[in-house]
């Protein structure tokens, strides 16, 4: 199947990561880890009426809110920075969220045993833009990443994609170019581009950016 680079890049931990936050994720986070091969649309214990994959959650807060708001839809997501997964697993354990499942690790492999139609939503938000041209290739979001998350999800389904970086955008739309026939960007009127969807859930590198004055763009691209 066609995959995405085999490399990680990015960060695994944030500088002297505790013992204890270690033992956190083994321990509690193990409620939450999951397990691979797997049906993933009977992971949990009840039928979800919607399935979302978010790639890159970061600290969780997204992840946790949606999840939060939604009880009978069923959440995945990956990420393998140490520290995000911390926040994540001790946020989704302090509000007694059962319909979550993580990937802590490498999306990539993930990725490997995920069939044809499994997603309704993929989220990929405030990724790490990889500014400069060489590192492109790092790039979550391009043309093969495209196929295989049009793969993923089901006939109608939808990919969100969020930044704050100038390059990042533009670098949507030429990568939708590149893989023509994929996705439709859903706008219905100018402006709309700055509109998150309707369960939106702020997270920290999305505050930081206003802060500093950058405008987060929001892309709703339908599988067509």
């Amino acid at each position: 199947m066609e995959t995405l680079v085999k490399t990680f890049f990015g960060r695994r931990r944030g500088k002297g990561m505790s013992g204890s936050k270690a033992e956190f994720i083994a321990s509690v986070g193990a409620e939450y880890a999951l397990d691979l091969p797997c049906d993933f649309g009977a992971i949990f214990d009840f039928a979800p009426k919607r399935l979302t994959l978010e790639i890159g959650y970061g600290y969780g807060e997204h992840l946790a809110g949606v999840a939060a708001a939604a009880p009978g839809e069923g959440f995945i997501g990956a990420e393998i920075f140490e520290d995000g997964n911390y926040a994540c697993v001790r946020d989704l354990k302090a509000a007694g969220l059962r319909n979550v499942r993580l990937w802590m690790g490498d999306a990539n492999k993930l990725f490997e045993h995920i069939g044809e139609g499994v997603f309704d939503r993929i989220f990929v938000l405030f990724p790490d833009p990889w500014p400069k041209s060489r590192n492109e290739k790092r790039r979550m979001i391009s043309p093969l990443n495209l196929k295989l998350f049009h793969k993923f999800l089901k006939p109608g389904g939808e990919l969100f994609v969020a930044s704050d970086h100038p390059v990042y955008i533009p670098w949507v739309f030429l990568s939708l170019q590149q893989a023509p026939g994929l996705f439709k960007w859903d706008a219905a009127r100018s402006g709309d581009f700055k509109n998150p969807p309707k369960d939106w859930v702020e997270t920290r590198y999305e505050a930081k950016a206003r802060e500093a004055g950058r405008v987060p763009i929001y892309l709703r691209l339908v599988k067509v």
